[in-house]
């Protein structure tokens, strides 16, 4: 491992390094490499038919390293990383939104959002100027997904997001948590909870407003054609309420713990 990383550059991703590996010594199909005590060891399938047996056939859980990477960025027991009843909940109230007649009806969305990236390369074609291709299309993705997540624009490509600079901020504090000095770990774990308190008042603050605007307009987000994601996630909330409702109770603020579970998701 530790040739082949001096041959690539700088903060390359770990399955580059697999790749090559399995590339210099005619590794096929299955191998492992032991990487204790440095870090957790692997098993590495590079066929197909033995991916489908651990991904499809017979899913295997998320392994806690995936928790461990991606809880300083957003937060702990998102879909990506949970296992069980919280993977199964979040599964399906989010299913629908991965649907082909969903996914279809997005089109014009990822259009819009594909022109304004074209618009930007042809200004900064015509001024010649040196740019991030790596950096102007991760703010096309960041607004894409931003409208099919809330269903309103983040403005990325135009104004600038703070949320995207936050999130790159987090992703870059990240780093920190497998460096060996303890007062990295000590500084970086209070940089990011600056970030992540801003984001999450800001995020809250987003589904409060989506929440009050389903409520006002009794609009019972519907799961065979929703306008978001959001939506999905706050189908049963509104459901709920609105049987309260005909019962004469007031609407109900969401329960911390729900609100936090919709931040992370």
């Amino acid at each position: 491992m530790g040739e082949v990383s001096s041959t690539m550059p700088p903060n390359c991703h770990p399955q580059a390094y697999v790749t090559a590996i399995a590339q210099k010594y005619n590794l096929t199909g299955i191998f492992y490499i032991d990487l204790w005590p440095v870090a957790d060891s692997m098993v590495v399938l590079t066929d197909p038919d033995l991916m489908d047996k651990v991904t499809v056939f017979k899913p295997l859980h998320m392994h806690p390293m995936a928790e461990d990477f991606i809880s300083p960025i957003v937060g702990k027991n998102v879909i990506a990383t949970t296992n069980g009843a919280l993977w199964k909940k979040a599964h399906h109230a989010m299913a629908p939104a991965f649907s082909w007649s969903h996914i279809r009806s997005l089109v014009s969305v990822v259009v819009e959002e594909g022109m304004l990236f074209r618009d930007t390369l042809d200004k900064l074609a015509q001024s010649e100027e040196v740019f991030s291709m790596e950096k102007t299309s991760a703010k096309l993705i960041f607004d894409v997904i931003g409208r099919i997540v809330f269903n309103f624009p983040l403005h990325a490509q135009t104004k600038g997001s703070p949320y995207l600079k936050d999130f790159r901020d987090m992703i870059h504090l990240a780093d920190a948590q497998f460096s060996w000095n303890p007062l990295v770990k000590i500084s970086a774990f209070f940089k990011r909870k600056t970030i992540f308190d801003r984001l999450q008042v800001s995020i809250v603050g987003k589904i409060n407003e989506r929440l009050n605007l389903l409520r006002s307009e009794g609009i019972v987000p519907s799961r065979k054609d929703p306008f978001s994601i959001l939506d999905l996630m706050l189908r049963e909330h509104v459901q709920e309420e609105d049987g309260d409702n005909v019962k004469g109770q007031s609407s109900q603020e969401l329960p911390p713990q729900y609100l936090e579970s919709l931040v992370t998701k």
